[in-house]
Parts: structure tokens; C-alpha cells; sequence
């Protein structure tokens, strides 16, 4: 109880701050006398004057900073943001449900403080909250709730001034059917709720190629007979420069592979291809995905599916 009015409290709060907040600034001090010269593109903007303060001669605490030193990812058909999907399937082994429906997502990560160098603002380390709402919607049955699963965690993330990325946290998944498919259905929840520990680590390849891993361990399981403690997943992606658009937009391409031990160790694929908008900070992509795996939200965890999508994702 007490994790989720914390939570609570850092939301209500980001929403009075500016959303361009993510660097700090130089006090009483030129940018010539403070960093060396190849490194003042790197200096923060004097929009976050009042939201950061020094705590040593080179180290600064930006407040509320937007985006994280780890980069969303991309494929992640469990990844806590903002999207909306239109899903035509192939397969899907969900009882009474029918073959095109919309997953809408709701949410993001918010940073709370970031420590970092103040010649190098993006290197360093932070501290998130997530927080996200994912459900999926039946088009044949006038858009019934066929299941959302509810998301909140922290993590801390860090960029030590290398090609290598680190991520820690906690996360809480609750996952439920909608109240329209339990009256046509009957169905009584299988209690699926994960609270876990989670570690992560990208590597940077180039300007254009990135790697990940990432595993988790359930520490609290809502139904141990069904449910096993034990998640893998890794994925790459391709990012080209911007040279779409008026130089605005990037093409891209993601594939994320995830591994359950609850699943029997199966490979869940999912695929994007599309472009990337990057405008004041904000990341946005319209693309297609294809996916073939355990169904995303969690009381449904023990059906399979196959889908294809066009979708719009928006990095909170």
C-alpha cells in the first residue's frame, strides 16, 4: 500500500512540472570555464535552472529529468508506455474471442532525481517509477474488455559514460478479465499476480545497433501451482539516422525474444518495423508488428496467439 501512494504522490507530482525537464544548469559559472570544449554540446539547457542543484564541484542532481539512461524496448509486448494497436490474428486460443481487436496501453516512466556529471548530463545514474495499463479490446463483441493487466514498479537505471547500459528494479503485474467477458464466459480468475526483482543490460553497438538482456525472478507469485518464478528475454534493434521527414524521422527495426519458465521455457517472438519520430525529446514510432506467443495479458497467460498489428508507441 504504502509502494503504490508513492507512486501515486511522484505522478501527481511530475504532472505540475514542465515536461521538457531533463538536464541541469551551470550556476554563476560560463560553460568555457565549467566543461572542456569538445564536450559543451553536451551542457544542460537553462530550462531546468530551478529543478537542479550541485552536490559536488563536477556532480549535479537533476530533478523530474525527462526520458532514462536506459532506452525503452522497442518490441517489448510487455513494456509499460503509451500505444495504441489494431491486432488481426492468425491464431489465438482464447476462448469467445474474436479474430481483430485494439490493445491500448496507458502509462510511462517517470524519472524522480538523476545524478550525473554536470559536463555529461546523460551519464550517470536514476531513479524511476513505472506505472501502466494494458488492455485489449474484442471489435466484433462492440469493443469488450476482454482482460487489462495493471503495472507498477522502481528501477534504477545507469550509464556509466561507456557502451554499456545496467538497469535494477522491482515490478508488480496484476492481471484480471473484463467485466463483459466474465458475464458471456463465466470465467473466475486464475489469480495471476507477479511481484519480482529484475535486472537488465544493453549494449550500444554502434549510433545504430543496439543488444539487450534482461531477466526476472517472481519473489511473490499470486498462484504457485500455476505460475513458476523464472523469465528471460533479449532483443536487438535498428535504428538509421533521420533522414526522413525533413530530417525528423528515423526508419527502424526491433525483434525481442522472451522465455518463461511457467511456459515451459516456449520462445514468445515479437517483430516492429516502421518510423521513429523524435521531437522535443519525445519518442514516438508508427509502424507493424508481428507477434506469435503466450498471450500478453496474464490471466490469459496459458493460450497461445499469432497476430499481426499496425500501431502507433509513444516513449512516457
Amino acid at each position: 500500500m504504502l509502494l503504490r501512494l508513492s507512486i501515486l504522490v511522484v505522478f501527481g507530482t511530475f504532472l505540475l512540472v514542465p515536461p521538457t525537464i531533463s538536464q541541469a544548469h551551470n550556476e554563476q559559472t560560463s560553460d568555457e570555464t565549467i566543461c572542456p570544449a569538445e564536450k559543451q554540446k553536451n551542457q544542460p539547457s537553462k530550462n531546468f535552472e530551478d529543478t537542479s542543484f550541485e552536490i559536488s564541484e563536477d556532480q549535479v542532481v537533476y530533478l523530474f529529468p525527462q526520458g532514462d539512461l536506459y532506452p525503452f524496448n522497442i518490441a517489448d509486448p510487455h513494456r509499460v508506455g503509451l500505444s495504441f494497436q489494431y491486432l488481426n490474428y492468425t491464431e489465438s486460443e482464447i476462448p469467445n474471442a474474436g479474430d481483430n481487436r485494439f490493445y491500448l496501453k496507458g502509462g510511462g516512466n517517470i524519472g524522480i532525481f538523476r545524478v550525473a556529471n554536470k559536463c555529461e548530463p546523460d551519464h550517470g545514474w536514476q531513479l524511476n517509477v513505472i506505472g501502466g495499463f494494458d488492455a485489449m479490446f474484442d471489435i466484433a463483441e462492440s469493443l469488450d474488455n476482454i482482460g487489462w493487466d495493471g503495472n507498477y514498479g522502481i528501477t534504477l537505471t545507469a550509464d556509466p559514460d561507456s557502451d554499456w547500459l545496467y538497469k535494477i528494479g522491482m515490478l508488480h503485474t496484476s492481471s484480471h478479465f473484463g467485466d463483459e467477458y466474465i458475464e458471456k464466459t463465466g470465467r473466475t480468475r486464475i489469480g495471476y499476480t507477479r511481484q519480482e526483482l529484475l535486472l537488465g543490460i544493453s549494449l550500444l553497438l554502434t549510433k545504430k545497433w543496439r543488444l539487450y538482456g534482461e531477466g526476472g525472478w517472481g519473489f511473490d507469485l499470486g498462484n504457485t501451482y500455476l505460475m513458476e518464478p523464472w523469465r528471460l528475454k533479449g532483443g536487438v534493434e535498428f535504428i538509421s539516422e533521420e533522414t526522413v521527414w525533413k530530417d525528423r524521422a528515423s526508419w527502424y527495426a526491433a525483434i525481442d525474444i522472451q522465455s518463461w519458465e511457467e511456459g515451459d521455457w516456449d520462445f514468445d517472438v515479437s517483430s516492429q518495423i516502421g518510423m521513429e519520430i523524435n521531437s522535443a525529446g519525445r519518442r514516438a514510432r508508427l509502424g507493424f508488428e508481428y507477434y506469435e506467443g503466450r498471450v500478453p495479458i496474464g490471466e490469459f497467460f496459458q493460450y497461445y496467439e499469432n497476430y499481426i498489428s499496425f500501431g502507433f508507441w509513444v516513449d512516457i
